[in-house]
């Protein structure tokens, strides 16, 4: 669908709704002249016959403008969330590349960062009496919480756009 039928759908549909809104005044008015009687009953329902056949029309022509402008908002939502999740998952691949070489740059072995499935709260390890832990590598465990708490952020909004995304198609 080019940009150009969309304009068209768009302009369409400003005019037909006011033409909705005419025929709309048109049959108050009707009603509201046979309530002071200046029309019969039986005058009124043929006047507002025609105009329902009318606004059925309308009611048509403008639903279809309708779904194309739809269609076309969804598409570029749809467009703008795949974006965003493609910039966010290229932003944690970089920070994920960036916290690695660091790393390898201090020497430290790679800590494996776990992406979960599930939103989980952040844990710190625990420290046994056989186990010790010399303070440069706390530094490295606290960044690495870090980065897995911004992580797990990012991947939260991203699975969040997705909802929004599939719920406005199944609306549509």
């Amino acid at each position: 669908m080019s940009e150009e039928e969309v304009a068209k759908a768009k302009g369409a549909l400003k005019v037909l709704l006011l033409e909705k809104q005419i025929l709309g005044s048109a049959i108050t008015t009707i009603f509201e002249s046979e309530s002071k009687g200046i029309i019969s009953e039986n005058e009124r329902d043929h006047l507002v016959e025609k105009y329902k056949v009318d606004l059925t029309r309308l009611e048509k022509t403008i639903g279809e403008k309708q779904k194309i402008v739809d269609l076309h908002d969804l598409e570029n939502t749809r467009r703008q969330l795949i974006n965003d999740y493609k910039f966010k998952m290229a932003e944690i691949e970089t920070k994920i590349e960036n916290l690695m070489s660091g790393k390898r740059a201090n020497d430290a072995p790679p800590t494996r960062i776990h992406v979960p499935t599930q939103p989980q709260i952040a844990t710190i390890p625990r420290i046994t009496e056989t186990s010790t832990v010399d303070p440069p590598s706390r530094h490295v465990e606290a960044e690495v919480t870090d980065a897995e708490k911004r992580i797990e952020q990012i991947r939260t909004e991203i699975l969040q756009a997705m909802d929004r995304l599939e719920q406005i198609e199944t609306e549509g």
